[in-house]
């Protein structure tokens, strides 16, 4: 990858989510320093309608609007000209990282979010799991990236940051410590990299790799038959086995993990997934080698 000479740095893609907010206010300030001597650092509000009534969107949820399918499919609204106005003032910005500030209802703790498993983001992995060793790195990359939905992949380069559990609408110090933490790891991993210093880095660690999600069973009505089973919920990232209970219908029967692999649920019960009914998101796990 060609060296990195700016960053768009976006908050507020859902309006709820308040720790990337409050971080943009905190650069606005001189609170934060996002800038490196390598490159520059534009920070934007990407939905100040969706911020000011407080809500994940106002229309349509604008983190899914730079697919292929969805420009193609896209009926004018909030969230679809936003998404124009981003594309077209940023999509063809050579040598630009997107990054994009989020939180999570789940309980994921500072999760890296990569949309590609080349070997600039294999390395942005190891060199963040070095400076927090508690971080999980999730790859996407099931689908290529110009097929992707995410604001990130609007141009060439591009990851997430998701930090939780913090209730939408609500703003915890911790969370927003985790955030800034996992930030400056990702801004001076990019700064590093552009000027060829990058620290000895290990040469193995443990990813997370999307599957696909699990839905919640529903009856004819679209009424919810089952739950997240309690011991599932709130353990995010930890293995769920053959056999074990993943829901628990609401007369208090278990429903069972019935593949023949191991999975790592995440995304556990995020409430803004409620209206689609999505319980949860699956990984698996791998060893990830720099070698």
């Amino acid at each position: 990858m060609e060296p990195i000479d700016s960053v768009l740095l976006v908050s507020g893609t859902h309006g709820n989510e308040l720790s990337g907010i409050y971080l943009h206010h905190l650069i606005q300030q001189d609170l934060y320093h996002a800038n490196r001597s390598s490159f520059t650092v534009e920070p934007i509000l990407a939905n100040p309608l969706a911020i000011e009534k407080g809500v994940r969107y106002v229309d349509q949820d604008l983190n899914r609007q730079f697919s292929p399918q969805a420009i193609t499919q896209a009926t004018p609204c909030n969230e679809v000209t936003i998404a124009q106005q981003l594309r077209a003032t940023y999509a063809n910005q050579p040598q630009q990282m997107v990054i994009d500030l989020h939180n999570t209802t789940s309980n994921m703790g500072a999760t890296l979010i990569l949309l590609s498993s080349s070997p600039y983001y294999k390395k942005m992995g190891a060199y963040v799991k070095q400076h927090m060793p508690d971080a999980y790195i999730l790859f996407e990359d099931q689908i290529t990236w110009h097929e992707q939905a995410y604001l990130c992949s609007l141009g060439d380069a591009g990851v997430m940051i998701e930090v939780g559990a913090q209730a939408h609408g609500a703003l915890q110090f911790e969370t927003l410590e985790l955030m800034k933490t996992m930030l400056t790891a990702v801004l001076d991993y990019i700064d590093l990299a552009n000027q060829n210093a990058l620290p000895a880095l290990n040469q193995d660690y443990d990813g997370y790799f999307y599957l696909g999600h699990m839905t919640l069973p529903v009856d004819e009505s679209g009424v919810r038959t089952a739950m997240v089973h309690p011991n599932l919920n709130g353990r995010d990232f930890e293995v769920l086995r053959p056999g074990e209970p993943m829901f628990i219908t609401l007369e208090g029967d278990n429903i069972l993990w019935d593949k023949n692999y191991d999975v790592y649920p995440h995304f556990i019960n995020e409430a803004a997934y409620c209206l689609s009914h999505v319980a949860m998101e699956l990984a698996e796990k791998r060893v990830v080698s720099l070698k």
